[in-house]
């Protein structure tokens, strides 16, 4: 899934540069005119599309870390402990 990071580690920290970067779109757009779009696109770069984007991210980050993948008798898929 592309809304999802390898670590939670490295998802807050797409999650902060995302919101930084929405910050300085949103706070120097008038200021900044057009090329307000350069820290808007990368704000939606790092949060995979919109804030609810990356929270559905974070979840998706957190719940494949606590289930993991597990291989028994040849099938990899995740554990259900």
């Amino acid at each position: 899934m592309f809304f999802r990071s390898p670590t939670i580690a490295v998802h807050v920290l797409r999650g902060i540069l995302g919101i930084g970067f929405l910050y300085v779109a949103l706070n120097y757009s008038s200021e900044l005119g057009w090329w307000v779009l350069m820290p808007l696109a990368a704000a939606l770069l790092f949060l995979g599309g919109c804030p609810m984007c990356w929270i559905v991210g974070l979840v998706d980050t957190v719940l494949r870390r606590k289930t993991g993948p597990s291989c028994v008798d040849g099938s990899c898929g995740p554990t259900t402990s």
